[in-house]
């Protein structure tokens, strides 16, 4: 069995970026989804009842996921995708962005999340 470890510094581009909020915030998330660049590379996360993400766009590269509106879920994902995508070590040559909605920050506690600095 071959096992392969995924390098997140060798991977191109080094810019990722999480837009995370709950469907108070959908107008801001598309906002800001407009104003990242075609080649930008990330997620969003949206605490939403279905059917109601329809028609918000992101670059190719940026996925949309709706989170089941639940206590905890939006949270849990956060942490998770940080800790998949913030390096433990420090990288000069990378930049991960986390923005995250106003109605959201309330469900995301952010000490919990083991970095140093995010750019909200």
């Amino acid at each position: 069995m071959l096992n392969f470890v995924r390098s997140h510094r060798r991977r191109l581009p080094l810019e990722h970026v999480l837009i995370a909020g709950h469907i108070a915030d959908l107008d801001d998330i598309a906002v800001a989804l407009a104003l990242l660049p075609a080649d930008a590379y990330g997620q969003v996360l949206i605490e939403a009842p279905a059917g109601s993400l329809d028609g918000l766009t992101a670059p190719a590269r940026v996925s949309i996921q709706r989170i089941e509106p639940s206590t905890g879920s939006l949270d849990q994902a956060v942490t998770a995708w940080v800790s998949e995508w913030v390096p433990q070590e420090l990288d000069l040559r990378r930049n991960v962005t986390v923005w995250l909605g106003g109605h959201a920050s309330s469900r995301v506690d952010l000490r919990d999340l083991g970095v140093d600095h995010l750019t909200i």
